[in-house]
């Protein structure tokens, strides 16, 4: 592992900001494969940040439609479990950064600045709104 890598957050080497789980039954555009670090793998490899966005995008897209899961509260505890996360903490950080109660209904043009605070939370840093917007408006969330 190259010196940049250890400091680069693992979403991020992975171009995979919101850390979706690999499971080969899922073909995402964009889609490597497996990670080749962690201990286990994990995680999807995507071909770029944009896939990887694109990605995160559509499962929320999911949740919101399948599911009927349309609030911060609903989205990240399907999304970041109990069983693996401080997931009070995760939702309470995303409504804050959004300035919205955790249990407000979200629109699908929302998801954009929503996963923008979930890469910040998932990884420690942000990524630019610009790839966020790109790699949802690649899902069919106009920009």
């Amino acid at each position: 592992m190259t010196k940049s890598n250890v400091f680069t957050p693992r979403g991020f080497r992975n171009n995979n900001p919101l850390n979706i789980d690999y499971h080969p039954a899922n073909q995402w555009d964009g889609q490597t494969g497996l990670e080749t670090s962690g201990n286990p793998p994990r995680f999807a490899t995507f071909s770029s940040m944009e896939y990887g966005v694109r990605a995160g995008t559509k499962l929320v897209q999911t949740y919101m439609r399948r599911y009927g899961l349309k609030t911060v509260h609903g989205i990240i505890n399907r999304w970041a479990p109990d069983s693996e996360n401080n997931t009070y903490a995760y939702v309470e950080h995303v409504a804050h950064e959004l300035g919205v109660s955790p249990y407000e209904p979200l629109r699908e043009a929302d998801i954009p600045t929503l996963l923008y605070h979930m890469i910040k939370h998932e990884n420690g840093r942000y990524l630019d709104m610009a790839i966020v917007r790109q790699g949802a408006a690649m899902a069919g969330i106009a920009a």
